[in-house]
């Protein structure tokens, strides 16, 4: 498969709110962790790699797509012109110094679970939430999916439009035809 500066690659979910995001979100989605391909590299002994950029503990952060070794990655291509989707990780990297936003994490559970517990409440039962039942604003720290949303709001592209970038969210963006499985 071709890769291109742009494409989104998302890992599988692991660990608990990995487990959780996919049990609880909707609509479902087995995709936890999103990033960027950045562009093709080839070390000095020729071996070929993708370079990426990624929201990790650190923050933004530039690596390999080899990293993820024999993980199950899916790669989506956003559905815009070629020369939006190349400049999208161009205009990530002004997000470079940005740290994580682990309060995101935390105000998600949280909300996640009053929504939950008040929809039980409520009489409507148990079901999924969706990210737009999250409240969200930006700021200057971003997990994974929100630097992905960044970088193509930096260019004009409305991936998530204007919820909470969850990996639900980006389902949807697939479902809605925004971004594709390549």
């Amino acid at each position: 498969m071709k890769l291109e500066a742009g494409d989104i690659f998302a890992t599988k979910a692991s660990g608990l709110l990995g487990r959780l995001s996919s049990a609880l979100m909707y609509p479902p989605t087995d995709r936890f962790h999103f990033g960027l391909i950045s562009r093709k590299v080839k070390d000095m002994d020729g071996t070929e790699d993708y370079e990426i950029l990624e929201s990790t503990g650190k923050g933004i952060t530039p690596g390999r797509l080899s990293f993820y070794g024999e993980q199950d990655i899916k790669v989506y291509r956003v559905n815009c012109p070629a020369y939006l989707r190349h400049q999208a990780p161009i205009e990530l990297t002004k997000y470079g110094r940005s740290k994580y936003d682990y309060l995101l994490i935390i105000k998600i559970v949280i909300q996640g679970t009053w929504t939950i517990f008040r929809n039980w409440i409520m009489g409507e039962g148990f079901h999924p939430i969706c990210a737009d039942d999250l409240t969200w604003s930006h700021d200057n720290a971003l997990v994974c999916t929100e630097a992905v949303d960044i970088a193509y709001l930096s260019v004009g592209i409305s991936l998530t439009g204007g919820i909470c970038p969850t990996p639900s969210a980006f389902k949807q963006a697939e479902l809605d035809g925004l971004m594709e499985e390549i």
